[in-house]
Parts: structure tokens; C-alpha cells; sequence
């Protein structure tokens, strides 16, 4: 009993965190606090790999979508193939870049999902290399 409140505590705090961090301005991190655009174009405008703002985009958007991978298919059992897996990653993120394009310092980014799903995927891989998905299937 206390395993399955504490898988559910963590798949909380994990869209907790997913939804911070995509919704709300972060001065911190530079993000949400100029006028926002939309880039349909992938891999435009994600910088100079070795600088901090691309390691805050491209490195923030995969670790933030990491967990979500990871715990799902344990709080979800019958979810345990890569491509449902990744596809409600990538469902996830689509629907958070909509509802960006409503607010008006938020980003809406194909980046964004690429990269989201991208993390959701790794979650994921590393869920089925700890064991419990060992024998899930590969579809």
C-alpha cells in the first residue's frame, strides 16, 4: 500500500513539475519573461550547443520529461511498449505547446516537443532497463 501512494505521489510531482516549469515564468532560468512566438521549424533557434541557454533548453526539456517516462508505465502496468509510452509523451507535450500558444510570454515550440518526448523516451528505457520492464513489449 505504501508503494502505490508513493508511486503516485512521485507521478504527481512529476506533471507538477512538467507543468511548472512549461506554465509558469522562471526569471531564473530566463524562461516566460519576454514576449512569446511560435517555431514550427524544427532544430531552429536552439542556440550555440555550448552555451547555457541551449543546455537550459535542450537539457531542461528532455530531464523534465524524464520521470514522466520512467513512472508511468509503473503507476500505468498495462502501458509497457516504447510507442504507447512515447506517444502519450509526445501527447502530453503537444498539449501543453497549445496551450502555450494562449499565453502571451510562453513559447509554442516544436523544439519543445521533440525534446519532450525525446526525455519521455529515455524515461521510459531506463524504466525497462531497472527490471520491472523486462518484459514488456518492444511494439
Amino acid at each position: 500500500m505504501k508503494k502505490k501512494i508513493l508511486i503516485r505521489l512521485l507521478f504527481i510531482l512529476s506533471l507538477v513539475f512538467i507543468f511548472r516549469y512549461t506554465m509558469l515564468p522562471e526569471p531564473s532560468l530566463g524562461i516566460g519573461m519576454s514576449k512569446g512566438e511560435i517555431n514550427l521549424i524544427p532544430f531552429k533557434g536552439l542556440g550555440d550547443p555550448l552555451s547555457t541557454g541551449f543546455m537550459v533548453n535542450v537539457g531542461g526539456n528532455i530531464a523534465l520529461f524524464i520521470p514522466f517516462g520512467f513512472i508511468l508505465p509503473i503507476m500505468y502496468p498495462k502501458l509497457r511498449s516504447t510507442l504507447t509510452v512515447t506517444l502519450i509523451g509526445l501527447s502530453l507535450s503537444i498539449m501543453i505547446e497549445c496551450i502555450q500558444l494562449t499565453m502571451p510570454n510562453r513559447w509554442t515550440d516544436i523544439n519543445d516537443v521533440i525534446l519532450n518526448t525525446f526525455g519521455t523516451y529515455i524515461g521510459f528505457r531506463l524504466f525497462r532497463k531497472q527490471g520491472d520492464g523486462s518484459h514488456a513489449s518492444e511494439a
